[in-house]
């Protein structure tokens, strides 16, 4: 874990300035809509819901470009020579795509408070979504790090943004587990009172399915001849 956290930290070392961006992203659209008074309770609700698919798919496309930028730089070789698993490595990648998510959905929760408080509305409802978003960006991370490995990056971040929407699809359907997850967290309110009961075995269920994503993605790489190709 000290070796993937080491690693992940130098890469999100390389990208601070786009993660810095988009950490103070949430910041900027509150106070775009709240800047001319008080804002439409159904435009913050519509404003929310939007930055959360924008947290998933930053998640889907950080990890889908991740281990092509490597190897076609090459460090994935340095790294790897230095007493480092292929497991490890990947693991190094998840924790890079998941924790700007983690630094933007603080952002989602201090702006999402502060509009509802604007409101004179209750903000139970923005816990709920941070829950989801969180747990659902570790799987969709999971995902995303997988497709990377057997597809060019354009197409891996198109195939896990799609299966973002699959899931959805199947948890309309009533399949438990992170397509419920995902209309879990586009269907609250940000003023929501009550936990739904799903809520908990979704979470939980979530967490299981990111794991067997990334467990296939690290037996499939562990198989794999490295891609050192400059195209």
């Amino acid at each position: 874990m000290i070796k993937a956290w080491l690693i992940a930290k130098r890469l999100l070392w390389q990208n601070r300035w786009l993660f810095l961006l988009l950490a103070l992203w949430p910041y900027i659209m509150a106070a775009i809509l709240t800047g001319g008074g008080q804002p439409d309770p159904d435009d913050v609700l519509w404003m929310l819901h939007q930055e959360c698919f924008a947290g998933l798919a930053l998640v889907a496309f950080t990890g889908s470009t991740l281990l092509g930028n490597e190897q076609r730089s090459r460090r994935i070789i340095m790294v790897l020579g230095r007493a480092v698993s292929r497991p490890q490595y990947l693991l190094s990648l998840l924790i890079t795509a998941w924790l700007p998510l983690l630094l933007y959905a603080s952002g989602f929760v201090v702006s999402g408070i502060f509009m509802a408080q604007s409101l004179h509305s209750p903000h139970g409802g923005i816990w709920i979504m941070l829950s989801a978003q969180l747990v659902l960006g570790i799987w969709a991370g999971a995902v995303s790090i997988f497709w990377s490995i057997l597809l060019p990056q354009l197409i891996a971040s198109i195939a896990s943004v799609a299966l973002l929407g699959l899931a959805a699809y199947l948890g309309g359907l009533g399949i438990i587990g992170p397509g419920r997850l995902i209309l879990t967290l586009f269907e609250t309110s940000f003023s929501a009172g009550t936990v739904p009961s799903s809520l908990s075995i979704d979470l939980l269920l979530t967490l299981v399915a990111g794991g067997a994503w990334f467990a296939a993605a690290a037996w499939i790489f562990n198989r794999r001849d490295l891609n050192l190709s400059a195209d």
